[in-house]
């Protein structure tokens, strides 16, 4: 007889569910998380970003995670090693571990993305994020990149602009 000592819990989550209690808020952006590396045993952790006009994390490279892009609508303009690319519903971008990135709705409606990050963990980063800077009027940018470092994600500009 096999037995799985690391078996995973299956669930299911409705349009506006997380697996938070409530929804992280990221520089602005509203993330639901769909997976985190406890579903997946650390393989990867998936996230649902609402993105409103004019916003984006800063320029940054991950030492630790690969992280893909998806849109689901709007349209995002993801910079992937200097190379800008406007991408509209149904476009993805690859962003592999040392590679600098970071992506930007410049359009005038709210445009919705999945990400995920290979390996798992990163949820926990956005985690810490949503609660160091919630109830700010601006976000504590000189945490924020000391939280990052922690992480092993190197910031290395502003948003696109």
């Amino acid at each position: 007889m096999t037995t799985h000592s690391n078996r995973l819990n299956s669930f299911t989550l409705k349009f506006g569910q997380g697996r938070t209690a409530e929804p992280l808020d990221i520089l602005g952006q509203e993330v639901l998380v769909k997976l985190t590396n406890a579903d997946t045993n650390g393989a990867t952790a998936i996230f649902h970003l609402t993105v409103p006009p004019m916003s984006g994390p800063p320029l940054h490279r991950h030492s630790r995670e690969d992280e893909w892009f998806y849109v689901l609508q709007g349209r995002i303009t993801v910079e992937i090693n200097g190379q800008p690319v406007v991408l509209d519903a149904g476009g993805s971008g690859f962003a592999s571990r040392g590679t600098v990135h970071t992506f930007q709705n410049f359009g005038d409606a709210t445009a919705q993305m999945l990400v995920m990050v290979t390996p798992g963990g990163f949820n926990q980063f956005f985690e810490e994020v949503s609660s160091l800077n919630r109830g700010l009027a601006a976000p504590d940018l000189a945490r924020t990149e000391k939280l990052m470092n922690a992480y092993g994600i190197e910031l290395l500009g502003p948003p696109l602009s």
